[in-house]
């Protein structure tokens, strides 16, 4: 399912930002944003609306059924 491989990514770029890894940034930001283009019609409102704006944690939260 998509939103399983957007969360992956998402967790990847959280690790990476947390250990100041800018190649694992790049990467994991370049696979979230080809991933949105090219997939865009399997994501829906809120998600779809997170992924554009690049607000990732609110994203993964919203995967997970976490408040937001």
């Amino acid at each position: 399912m998509i939103e399983e491989e957007i969360a992956t990514y998402i967790r990847d770029l959280l690790l990476a930002t947390e250990n100041a890894d800018s190649e694992g940034i790049l990467n994991a930001t370049l696979a979230l944003d080809t991933l949105h283009k090219e997939r865009a019609s399997e994501i829906k409102g809120h998600l779809n609306h997170y992924l554009e704006n690049r607000s990732y944690q609110k994203a993964l939260a919203y995967i997970e059924g976490q408040p937001k």
